[in-house]
């Protein structure tokens, strides 16, 4: 009984995972359109109040600091996304 409801948790888990995963690649399409942009302006990657406004929007969540730590990972792969786009 306890494998099944393990196996339906992990079921669900997987769904959410998926879903992540297709947003995380959204976001860094969107990231690129992003960094050209900023690259034609003359415009530095890293944005601090832009990072920082995100941040704090990470902190309305039940779990905050897992969502936040998420966050901070997603920020830096986004800031590399771009720097590399301007290599």
């Amino acid at each position: 009984m306890e494998n099944k409801k393990i196996a339906q948790l992990r079921m669900k888990i997987d769904n959410i995972d998926e879903s992540l995963m297709s947003l995380l690649d959204k976001r860094a399409d969107i990231v690129k359109v992003i960094g050209k942009i900023k690259e034609k302006q003359g415009l530095p990657v890293f944005n601090k109040s832009r990072e920082n406004e995100i941040l704090l929007k990470s902190q309305r969540s039940g779990n905050t600091q897992f969502v936040n730590s998420v966050f901070i990972k997603i920020l830096g792969e986004s800031r590399r996304i771009q720097e590399e786009r301007w290599r």
